[in-house]
């Protein structure tokens, strides 16, 4: 009987804000029973890690100083005088790691299963580009903290971008505000990593579900459509998600306690002697740059690149067949595992001449 009262002040202050239909929509809505089980486990991952980089990104912000007198000293304070700045910190940074690893096995699950034929194109299509979207996040956000391996990598970026023909140097002049890096690049590098892209990515993400809304999630291989099982999605799959989302926060809070982020000296622009290491997530990209030299550096820094990321978002369209099991689609798997195979060869090259080589 006490919850009647509960429930009638639930519907009047839903009537009061006008958003009685749409809680009637949300509760209604169902979902496949396999929605979120471990077979589907990648995607609700992907939405706990960026939802851990907005919150602690805005918990960091709070410390942050735009200036490059005051940058370092910022992110220093937040990092070991703010209680627990440091497991933030690090939250931050292992779920943007985390977030790349993970959108690569969703996607690579996707590629193997043929989650992109009709008709869910357009799922494959925003996921691609939301995929091609992040890095820009961990470009940005390198310059902030203004130490020397956030300087002296933007700077490496800023001189690739620059040998794009077209608009290459005027990109590049636009993010660095002149011929140099300081007060305005890192203003700029700041709003852009705060405001505008994130922003971005909350419309992608929104036009993503979207599609996923209307088009559906895919069955599983040999599974009947019609016979599959059903649930609510409010409250079994928002349970379920939150659920996820505390392991994975304490999870990454324990390791960050236990391994501090890295955090290296202050910036120095004169130090020309510095020679940053470049991520594992970009060795492949960085020896692509470095074998095609003179007039073929054209190549390794656009045209290839280019041509992968036009090859990805272009695939639902390129493989119209209608089979979806992979032993009936070896003609798109076998050259996809090609390119695989060719990235984590160039990979290992680049970790074996940055790291391997310049430590012996």
């Amino acid at each position: 009987m006490n919850n009647i009262p509960m429930k009638t002040r639930s519907l009047k202050l839903l009537e009061f804000l006008s958003l009685e239909k749409s809680a009637d929509r949300l509760l209604a809505l169902e979902v496949p029973k396999d929605a979120l089980s471990w077979t589907r486990f990648c995607g609700a991952l992907l939405l706990v890690l960026v939802v851990l980089l907005f919150l602690s990104g805005i918990f960091m912000a709070f410390y942050y100083s735009p200036i490059p007198g005051t940058a370092y000293d910022s992110v220093d304070f937040a990092l070991f005088n703010v209680p627990f700045g440091s497991v933030v910190k690090g939250v931050h940074h292992y779920s943007w790691n985390l977030l790349l690893m993970v959108m690569g096995v969703h996607l690579g699950r996707s590629l193997i299963l043929g989650s992109y034929k009709a008709p869910r194109q357009m799922v494959w299509v925003t996921g691609v580009i939301i995929l091609l979207f992040v890095p820009l996040f961990i470009i940005t956000g390198d310059l902030l903290p203004w130490d020397q391996k956030g300087y002296w990598s933007t700077q490496v970026r800023l001189s690739i971008i620059s040998s794009v023909p077209g608009m290459g140097h005027i990109a590049a002049r636009l993010l660095q505000g002149g011929s140099l890096t300081g007060v305005v690049a890192l203003t700029r590098f700041y709003v852009l990593h705060i405001l505008m892209l994130p922003g971005l990515l909350v419309l992608l993400i929104a036009v993503h579900f979207h599609f996923i809304r209307h088009r559906g999630l895919s069955e599983p291989l040999g599974a009947d459509p019609v016979s599959r099982p059903r649930i609510p999605f409010y409250p079994n799959v928002v349970n379920r998600w939150l659920f996820l989302f505390i392991m994975v926060s304490i999870i990454l809070g324990v390791i960050s306690w236990h391994w501090i982020p890295p955090f290296g000296d202050p910036a120095d622009p004169t130090d020309s002697s510095y020679i940053p290491k470049p991520e594992w997530w970009v060795l492949f990209l960085n020896q692509l740059v470095s074998v095609f030299k003179g007039g073929l550096a054209v190549l390794g820094s656009t045209i290839i690149p280019a041509g992968l990321a036009g090859l990805l978002i272009c695939l639902p369209f390129i493989d119209r067949s209608p089979h979806r099991h992979p032993a009936r689609r070896w003609k798109i798997l076998l050259p996809a595992a090609a390119i695989v195979i060719a990235i984590l060869t160039l990979s290992i090259m680049g970790y074996m001449e940055h790291f391997v080589l310049v430590e012996n």
